[in-house]
């Protein structure tokens, strides 16, 4: 789940949520889909990534996590 691995991104000691990018589906934006750097995650609660400009973003939005050039997730589909 995409909850998880950002969780560990943001805790972990060895790792670096700010050079991670998050895409998700946002109706209205090219293709539908934007894509956040981490480093704009203020935190997550139960249901939501909420970024530091009080947007939240559901987690069944998110549809990839890439950090490090890899990806860590992907929403099968």
């Amino acid at each position: 789940m995409a909850k998880n691995i950002l969780n560990l991104m943001m805790w972990h000691p060895e790792q670096d949520i700010s050079r991670c990018h998050i895409t998700y589906v946002h109706r209205g934006a090219p293709g539908n889909l934007k894509t956040i750097s981490g480093s704009q995650i203020e935190k997550l609660e139960k249901g939501f990534l909420i970024l530091v400009d009080d947007v939240h973003i559901p987690y069944h939005r998110i549809i990839r996590i890439e950090c490090h050039n890899k990806v860590l997730w992907k929403r099968k589909i």
